[in-house]
Formats: structure tokens, C-alpha cells, sequence
């Protein structure tokens, strides 16, 4: 009987994991086709994937029957998914904060550089140009633990129809679909190009994948205070004068051991001396 358990409960992960990496040479999402398709992560609500120009993703309820199917949509699981406060569907496994950090930074990264529709520039077009590209040096690390990148998002790119800048000759990007987000820009990957407008259900998610990197980052400075802790000693062993002291004897014995028997030796040469001088 546990045999047969644990085969059926490979089996079920297997089937949770045949959508990783499966290739589409087309895929059609909401009357949008997209060619050369990797999908690279499967959620119980999302889907997500590479295509040939660029990153994009899509809700498993927006998909048509099928495709629902295919990719093995739950309503229940992705509600219940839903209200536990994130997409992925999984808790954080904060027993492995390294992996849990790095998978969450890349799920941030991913959403957050996804790609803007590029259209070529004719003259006449409501452009607004940006000679100094899209972005300044450098970017300010978000507080993970309390940041909100709901109320940091700048959409001031919509002003103008399109808006373009000397590192885009001959394209531009609608404005409507731009922003710039001081709080986001940590993760930005290309910054020759723009940064696609994030709806409220993207930037909620963003803000949940900052509370996990800034759990995980705290409990990865406690487990390295705790190591030095343990090394530096404890009540029994602490690096007291003495103990220093018999840990350097310990250590040096034989050292130790042919000084004194020198210093023996020269005593007893002086004591002889001495003596030979007074029966002198």
C-alpha cells in the first residue's frame, strides 16, 4: 500500500510539472497570437512564457477551454489560491529561504520586465522624446517588509500618445502602456527599453513577492548571526582569558615542552657555573 502511494503521489507531481517548458510554435491568448512559445512556469492561476519578442503571461480563467484544460485549470484551486494572497498558488517555504529568495526575485523580475509593443515612428506622430533615455544611474533597494508599489507607480508617459529616446532610433511605445516606478526599478533588467504599465492585480503581486524576499533575507542574516554565535562560544567554552589561555597550550605542547626543557638546560649551566666559581 505505501508503495502504491508513493507512485501515485509521483505521478501527481509529474502531471503538475508536464506544462514546464512545453513549446507552442503558436499560442492564442485572447485573440493575441503569440509564436515560438516556452511556457516557463504553470500556476493554479497563470500561466507564463517566452515568445519571440519577449516575456508574457496569462490567466488560466482567460484561457479558452481547451487551453484551460491542457494546462489543468481548478477553479476551486485557483480561488482558493487567490485568497491565500498570491498567484503561485504554494506557500513560501521559508525552510529554504536561499531558494525561496531567488525564486521570488526571479517571479518579480519576470513580471516587472515585461515587454512594451514597439511601434516604428512616422512623422507627424504625438511623440514625446527623451534625450537622456528612459532612466537615470542607479536605483533605490525597496524596504521588502512595508514598501506598497501601488503608490510609487508613475503613468506620466500617457500624456503623449507615443514616447520614444535616442536609445529607440525609429520606434516608439505608446504612452498608455508605460510607467516608471522608483520602487520596481531594482529589478530592471534592460534599461534601454521602457517599463510596461503593471495593472493593481501585478502590482499586489509584487508587493507579495517583497514581503517573501523580505522574510527570507531576515531569516538568512539570522541563520549567519546564529553560525558566528556558535562559533564565538557559549556558556561552557566562551573565549574567556583562561580558556584562551589553555587553548593555546593545548595547541602548542610540544613547542611548549622544548622551551622549558631549554630554560632547564640553561639553569642548570648557570647553577653549575655558580658553583664552580665558589669552590674557586
Amino acid at each position: 500500500m505505501r508503495a502504491i502511494i508513493t507512485i501515485l503521489a509521483a505521478l501527481l507531481c509529474t502531471a503538475s510539472l508536464a506544462s514546464a517548458d512545453e513549446h507552442f510554435d503558436v499560442l492564442t491568448i485572447d485573440g493575441q497570437a503569440y509564436n515560438d512559445v516556452t511556457i516557463t512556469s504553470v500556476t493554479a492561476t497563470d500561466i507564463y512564457f517566452m515568445h519571440a519578442k519577449g516575456l508574457g503571461s496569462a490567466k488560466l480563467k482567460d484561457l479558452d477551454p481547451q487551453l484551460q484544460q491542457h494546462f489543468h485549470y481548478n477553479p476551486a484551486k485557483a480561488k482558493t489560491a487567490e485568497m491565500s494572497g498570491g498567484s503561485a498558488g504554494n506557500p513560501p517555504d521559508f525552510s529554504n529561504p536561499q531558494a525561496t529568495l531567488n525564486d521570488a526575485m526571479a517571479r518579480a523580475r519576470f513580471i516587472i520586465n515585461q515587454p512594451v509593443t514597439p511601434v516604428a515612428q512616422i512623422e507627424g506622430m504625438d511623440v514625446a522624446y527623451y534625450p537622456e533615455g528612459w532612466f537615470h544611474p542607479g536605483a533605490i533597494r525597496p524596504d521588502f517588509n512595508t514598501v506598497d508599489v501601488r503608490t510609487t507607480q508613475d503613468t506620466h508617459y500617457a500624456e503623449h500618445k507615443y514616447a520614444t529616446s535616442q536609445l529607440n532610433p525609429g520606434i516608439c511605445f505608446p504612452g498608455s502602456e508605460l510607467e516608471f516606478n522608483s520602487m520596481t526599478k531594482f529589478f530592471y533588467t534592460d534599461r534601454s527599453l521602457p517599463k510596461k504599465k503593471l495593472t493593481e492585480e501585478e502590482m499586489v503581486e509584487i508587493n507579495r513577492l517583497y514581503r517573501i524576499i523580505g522574510t527570507c533575507e531576515q531569516k538568512i542574516a539570522e541563520a549567519g548571526t546564529a553560525g558566528v554565535a556558535s562559533t564565538s562560544g557559549s556558556s561552557t567554552g566562551a573565549a574567556t582569558p583562561v580558556n584562551a589561555a589553555l587553548g593555546f597550550v593545548s595547541t602548542h605542547k610540544a613547542t611548549l615542552a622544548s622551551v622549558a626543557a631549554g630554560l632547564a638546560f640553561v639553569l642548570m649551566l648557570i647553577l653549575n657555573f655558580r658553583k664552580s666559581s665558589a669552590d674557586a
